[in-house]
């Protein structure tokens, strides 16, 4: 049965999904009606051939720049990300009505990604480009959120903007995919300004 093994050991790959997952969706799919499946396959398809990342932001957009990008109606106000998928977890809390800048990633030197490897030189350009008035730093609370925050914080320091922090509702190594959002909202309305 090697063809199902291909597909398990594709279905693995997908955080979250483990072999007895993998198998689960196999035999779903193997004892469903065929339009299921055809019905999955051509939806991968149609996200993996009309989903980009936008220009500007780096959130996933099927235009280019993206609706929140595009919008007259955002606050000057950006909030930096670690993802795309960040973007979208705010998102759906509808509390924040500003801006979003992903940098697509967190510094970790030991992992061998340093700022060069991530998208924090294009925040001045936006700062001055997009008439900024306040930046808000929302990364995971992590070792690595933590060492991002202060390189963000003293790369920004020359411009004269508010820098703020969302407040730390969201427990010390958490990832946002685990926090309600109610917590996410709280944190949002409780960042504070960071000092040097």
């Amino acid at each position: 049965m090697e063809k199902i093994n291909n597909l398990k050991n594709a279905l693995k790959k997908i955080p979250g999904i483990g072999e007895k997952s993998a198998e689960r969706i196999i035999y779903f799919l193997l004892s469903s009606n065929r339009e299921i499946a055809e019905s999955l396959t051509h939806s991968i398809k149609d996200v993996m051939e009309s989903i980009k990342m936008c220009s500007k932001c780096g959130g996933l957009t099927e235009t280019d720049p993206c609706d929140i990008c595009a919008s007259a109606k955002r606050k000057n106000i950006l909030m930096i990300v670690e993802s795309a998928r960040d973007i979208m977890i705010f998102e759906k809390g509808r509390k924040f009505n500003g801006k979003y800048h992903s940098i697509g990633g967190l510094i970790d030197p030991l992992s061998g990604i340093m700022p060069e490897n991530l998208h924090i030189k294009e925040i001045p350009t936006r700062i001055k480009n997009e008439n900024i008035k306040e930046i808000i730093i929302a990364l995971s609370p992590t070792t690595e959120g933590e060492t991002t925050s202060t390189y963000l914080v003293k790369t920004l320091q020359d411009i004269n903007i508010k820098i703020t922090r969302i407040a730390f509702g969201v427990p010390f190594g958490s990832d946002f995919d685990y926090v309600d959002d109610y917590t996410l909202s709280k944190s949002l309305d409780n960042r504070r300004e960071i000092e040097e």
